[in-house]
């Protein structure tokens, strides 16, 4: 089974940054290299004219809350939630917007848990386009910066149809410029360098090594301590019973 495929088709997507040169919008798939908008600001920031909508609600959630690379939380937390999921994907976005926040608040800001984010591509070759690969490689990129569970959060926040080509380079500039302290060019180098191919390549080998278990998004595997990861569930979890795993785990 893949991804559910609910459709976004009736959420308006937002207007281009001025001087961009492309659109946002279904027509508008710009292939799988990332480049950064002209007019587009060179420092983020959540509360500037034109920000996406979401964009001070994420800040606010991940304010004060450590992110190193793709894990969000203390190092240190005894128990770590590690998501794979597609960044066009209904249900991920669905997860991302009515989930996340409930464990950001009651495990990972108290240390208790941490979350490893693992963008994966598995829409695209069923939808057709570039969405997913432009998601995966924009986190990735978004990761270098320490930014990634913002950047994915205002993605969602702002989620297209899949297959439409809404994830193009006037979306990805637009986002990137609504996450505060995030650098959107540096974004793009990043998005197209060598170690974020490594990161895809090593999680595309997870998915290729553990087919049974990686059906769709968002798929969850929990971990405790140094543990090896134990798969969860495939889906959108029921929140009750996902945080009675984890306390499970804390006990």
């Amino acid at each position: 089974m893949l991804s559910g495929y609910a459709s976004n088709a009736n959420m308006a997507l937002p207007a281009a940054i001025p001087g961009s040169h492309v659109s946002v919008g279904p027509t508008g798939d710009d292939g799988p290299t990332i480049t950064i908008v002209n007019g587009t600001p060179k420092v983020g920031s959540s509360g500037r004219p034109g920000a996406l909508p979401g964009a001070r609600a994420v800040a606010k959630l991940f304010k004060g809350v450590p992110q190193k690379g793709l894990v969000l939380g203390r190092s240190n937390a005894p128990v770590m939630l590690i998501e794979y999921v597609d960044l066009q994907c209904p249900i991920c976005q669905e997860f991302a917007t009515t989930e996340l926040a409930p464990l950001v608040r009651k495990y990972v800001r108290p240390g208790k848990l941490k979350i490893e984010m693992q963008p994966w591509n598995i829409i695209d070759a069923n939808a057709g386009g570039d969405d997913s690969l432009r998601g995966q490689k924009a986190t990735i990129g978004a990761a270098a910066q320490n930014k990634a569970f913002n950047f994915a959060q205002v993605l969602y926040d702002n989620q297209g149809e899949e297959g439409a080509g809404w994830l193009n380079d006037a979306m990805i500039s637009n986002i990137a410029a609504s996450v505060n302290r995030l650098r959107p060019y540096k974004l793009a180098k990043a998005a197209n360098g060598r170690a974020t191919r490594r990161v895809i390549n090593s999680i595309t080998h997870w998915a290729k090594t553990h087919s049974s278990q990686m059906t769709g998004t968002p798929t969850l595997y929990l971990v405790r301590g140094s543990g090896r990861p134990k798969y969860y569930g495939t889906g959108l979890p029921s929140l009750a019973k996902l945080e009675a795993a984890i306390d499970a785990l804390l006990r």
